[in-house]
């Protein structure tokens, strides 16, 4: 689960932009406005049952999160989380440098950060976070690659069909977006028609849909997005072959 640090004075800026595109691929988030309702304990939601139960943290700084004391107070138990090995943070400064940040923020600096402004997209931050958290999915199962799918699968003649896509998908130039959602869609559809999908969790293949949906609109496709379809073409196929793992 990811859990959602901020300010409320940047929710209307920065933070529902990032929570509509991250539920959009259906994973698992922990957001105030969805978990908390008056007359809760604030420490006992925000901590116990938000960041200790989460294993990731999407940090937004700012200078309203930095004012913050609820927000500071949630930034360092993500701090001693992080130190531990238990919780792996995404730091994005908003209307901030990193080399702005306080003294007890900048162990932030030490990871992979986005730096946004009201005039950039989230698009591309959110990318990459989901990205993350897909290939820690993936870490779960056997099979880990297009390769790996190929070696085991190959001579498997019920999966014949999806190894030849796959094949080809493996022969399409990474500047041919559109065909290697295309190769990657129809693998994905044909194992939703072949397996039952009942068990599976809804991340495993809601964002398919709206990926194929932006190729099929002639939207802008990047290799992080190519990353994010192939890397839930592999979570559906290992969860249909070997049962999911929770």
């Amino acid at each position: 689960m990811i859990f959602f640090c901020f300010s409320s004075k940047d929710r209307l800026q920065i933070v529902e932009a990032m929570l509509f595109h991250i539920t959009n691929y259906e994973l698992p988030v922990w957001y105030d406005r969805h978990k908390m309702l008056m007359g809760d304990d604030r420490d006992y939601k925000n901590f116990d049952d938000g960041v200790d139960q989460c294993e990731y943290a999407i940090t937004i700084v700012s200078p309203n999160a930095i004012a913050s004391i609820c927000a500071q107070e949630e930034m360092e138990l993500i701090h001693k989380r992080c130190e531990a090995g238990k919780m792996t943070v995404f730091p994005v400064f908003y209307n901030l440098k990193a080399n702005e940040l306080p003294a007890q923020l900048q162990w932030m600096t030490k990871l992979v950060y986005k730096e946004l402004d009201a005039s950039t997209d989230v698009h591309s931050a959110c990318n990459h976070i989901i990205c993350r958290v897909l290939l820690d999915e993936l870490e779960k199962y056997r099979i880990k690659s297009v390769n790996n799918f190929l070696e085991f699968c190959g001579n498997n003649s019920a999966l014949s069909y999806p190894a030849k896509l796959l094949k080809a998908y493996c022969k399409v130039s990474d500047d041919n977006r559109d065909a290697q959602i295309t190769l990657l869609y129809a693998v994905c559809l044909y194992i939703r028609t072949q397996y039952n999908l009942n068990n599976i969790p809804a991340f495993y293949y809601a964002g398919i849909d709206r990926l194929f949906d932006e190729t099929r609109l002639h939207l802008p496709i990047d290799l992080r997005e190519t990353l994010i379809f192939e890397r839930l073409t592999l979570l559906l196929t290992n969860a249909v072959l070997f049962g999911y793992i929770p």
